[in-house]
């Protein structure tokens, strides 16, 4: 399991230079330079992004005061448009996510479950963490050689996922190292290949935080809630139900992808991608 990694290489020392550095969405204005392109989303149920393309300016956070963009990243709070514009998904099991206190930010994309998810995704810095209840009812989403498959865990067995959020370094220490995360059981997914934005020193199987629990939910409404007579000629009964978890993930996917492709050889972003990474054809 991965979670995000570290892309621009500017130091980030003040909320303030994390608002102009890191959420660089802002430098453009989205209602220019989004355009229709061929998509890995398009056959995916995912609710129409265009609520987010027409922001184009910053508003100030009503909890916070700062000003951002789309949403606030400490207070997950929806900025710039009414909240009931935006899609709402109910999940099936609880989720707490750990995330590592030495996080950036504007890097983490939990923000996303936690906005599009409220009632079912908790955040919890780990720099916070207190004694975990119950451990043996939990499972922690995380790889390695005693990681099980949701085929091999019963669902009586559990009662909430945790996942830890940070860079795979960050991520690797809190799961292994924390006396209160290391004797959970582990989940794992099969592997998928990330399309984040962010650039990484790992594979392209290392993904974002919210790309690692859409797919997790994806295997458990296939193991757990499809009835074996509506599976599809092609072995899966996903219908589709925990798109919308990559709404705000797909709009700046897109969105990246539509600036590089209008503006060929100009620097936007980063100049650090995984080669291949934007689709120019």
């Amino acid at each position: 399991m991965t979670t995000n990694a570290n892309d621009f290489e500017e130091p980030f020392l003040t909320d303030e230079q994390k608002i102009q550095n890191d959420q660089n969405f802002d430098s453009i204005d989205s209602s220019q330079t989004y355009s229709k392109i061929s998509s890995p989303f398009d056959g995916l149920k995912i609710s129409s992004t265009e609520v987010l393309e027409k922001l184009t300016e910053r508003s100030h956070c009503p909890k916070c005061d700062k000003p951002v963009k789309f949403f606030c990243y400490w207070c997950y709070i929806v900025v710039g448009c009414d909240i009931k514009d935006l899609p709402r998904v109910k999940l099936p099991i609880k989720i707490d996510v750990i995330k590592h206190h030495k996080e950036k930010d504007g890097k983490s994309t939990v923000a996303h479950a936690k906005i599009i998810a409220p009632d079912d995704v908790e955040i919890i810095s780990y720099s916070q963490m207190t004694k975990i209840e119950n451990p043996d009812r939990l499972l922690l989403l995380f790889p390695g050689p005693n990681s099980k498959t949701l085929q091999d865990i019963p669902r009586s067995s559990f009662d909430k996922l945790i996942i830890v959020d940070g860079t795979w370094r960050q991520a690797l220490n809190m799961a292994k190292t924390n006396p209160e995360l290391k004797n959970i059981r582990k989940v794992t997914i099969k592997p998928q290949k990330t399309l984040f934005w962010r650039y990484q020193n790992k594979d392209e199987y290392h993904l974002a935080t919210i790309e690692a629990l859409y797919y997790f939910l994806r295997e458990y409404n296939e193991v757990y809630e499809v009835p074996e007579e509506t599976i599809n000629s092609d072995g899966s009964g996903y219908d589709g139900r925990y798109d919308n978890l990559l709404w705000y993930f797909k709009y700046f996917y897109e969105f990246i992808q539509a600036t590089y492709r209008r503006q060929k050889g100009k620097k936007h972003f980063t100049t650090r991608q995984r080669e291949g990474y934007i689709k120019y054809e």
